[in-house]
């Protein structure tokens, strides 16, 4: 019987608090008396903010500390710290004058103290300092933009070029925040235009606009249909035809087929060859791991490569083979496979490049090339196989 009486008293209090409007929450002890204000503020400057330190008022109800202050886009700010941090960032700035921040300390009442205003002296900002590194050259199809970005920060980078009216109109924006920053912009015909290129970070500040008149390089995409196995005998002994892969998987325009070597038995290094069924003057290639496996397994990691134009001896002795990306000096310039958040990018960035590939170029000095070979010296997992999903090539065909 008590136990009955109990769940009808709970019900009824139930009901009672369901019929009542919400309940606005509030403090348990609530007064109007104000917390000292923060003391003895420092100020450390970096690019495009600054980070505050104070002495937190001796306030048992203190709950955070504020500081309020304005972007130059007009835009007002307010950024908090708990009471138990006596510091707080401000950033958002998008130029190196000085800057007035008024920090305010606030209690559990909500009671605010007497404001402390702080000068801040930020240090050129990251959309300022990277969009001054930035380089552009002509390259095939295109024009290739370098920049450094030290401190990785995420930025984004707006490429434009003139259209057919003679404006400079958005080509696409790529999105990044690598240490060493590497894009070429595509697509365009050997004709004479205007490419720039502005950077912009996420609180819409802008860098000046980086302009120059370029004149793309002709190139072409190379004809897969004339790709043919070239089969050395220094080439992986059992072929790159195991677990479902096969080596006519390499160039079917499909990164979800994949080729494949088998583990353990072929050693180290591991050699993939093809005869491109043409004579060209190489600009670059890139080579998609195979999907699934991102970063890991097969994946090459890094390898190198060697060419040459006159049909090769069958033994695929190495010294009779152009090296065009090779590591070991005085090359220094082997391929090595990125993972962008590796190098300050984003997880985004990660997706984005497995399903694109790793792009690698070669020189306006190397010479017309017929066969490829891929020298594998390592992969992403530190396997005994190696495999990739897809290899495609660009340049200019002089003989076919």
């Amino acid at each position: 019987m008590k136990r009955l009486i109990f769940l009808f008293a709970i019900t009824g209090v139930l009901a009672f608090f369901s019929g009542c409007e919400e309940i606005e929450k509030e403090p348990l002890f609530k007064d109007s008396v104000a917390p000292g204000p923060i003391s003895s503020p420092q100020v450390l400057n970096l690019p495009g903010a600054a980070m505050i330190s104070y002495d937190l008022p001796t306030d048992d109800d203190l709950l955070y500390v504020k500081a309020e202050y304005t972007l130059a886009s007009g835009i007002k700010v307010e950024s908090k710290s708990s009471n138990y941090i006596n510091s707080l960032m401000v950033e958002g700035f998008g130029d190196t004058e000085e800057k007035t921040v008024t920090l305010t300390a606030v209690d559990r009442s909500e009671n605010e103290s007497i404001p402390v205003t702080v000068k801040v002296n930020p240090e050129l900002p990251d959309v300022h300092a990277v969009g001054n590194t930035i380089e552009m050259v002509a390259d095939f199809g295109g024009v290739q933009y370098r920049w450094e970005n030290e401190n990785n920060a995420p930025l984004a980078f707006k490429i434009l070029a003139t259209d057919s009216t003679g404006v400079l109109a958005e080509v696409e924006t790529v999105f990044s925040g690598v240490t060493d920053g590497l894009y070429t912009v595509r697509g365009f015909e050997p004709e004479e235009k205007e490419f720039a290129i502005v950077v912009r970070d996420r609180w819409d500040n802008y860098s000046d606009t980086v302009k120059m008149v370029v004149t793309p390089l002709f190139e072409e995409l190379l004809d897969k249909d004339k790709f043919e196995q070239l089969e050395l005998d220094n080439d992986v002994p059992s072929g790159w035809n195991a677990w479902e892969g096969k080596y006519e998987y390499s160039f079917d325009n499909d990164i979800n087929t994949f080729n494949h070597t088998y583990a353990g038995d072929d050693g180290w290094p591991q050699i993939w060859s093809v005869d491109l069924g043409v004579v060209a003057r190489l600009s670059r290639f890139r080579l998609v791991q195979r999907q699934g496996f991102p970063y890991r397994h097969g994946n090459f990691r890094l390898f190198d490569v060697y060419g040459r134009k006159e049909a090769p001896s069958q033994d695929g002795d190495l010294a009779e083979w152009i090296p065009l990306r090779v590591a070991a000096p005085p090359y220094n310039n082997g391929c090595v496979s990125i993972r962008p958040s590796e190098q300050g990018g984003t997880a985004a960035e990660d997706q984005e490049h497995l399903k694109n590939g790793d792009e690698f170029s070669f020189t306006l000095d190397d010479p017309e090339i017929r066969y490829i070979r891929l020298v594998v010296n390592e992969t992403w997992g530190g396997t005994g196989f190696a495999h990739f999903a897809e290899i495609t090539f660009w340049g200019q065909v002089i003989e076919e």
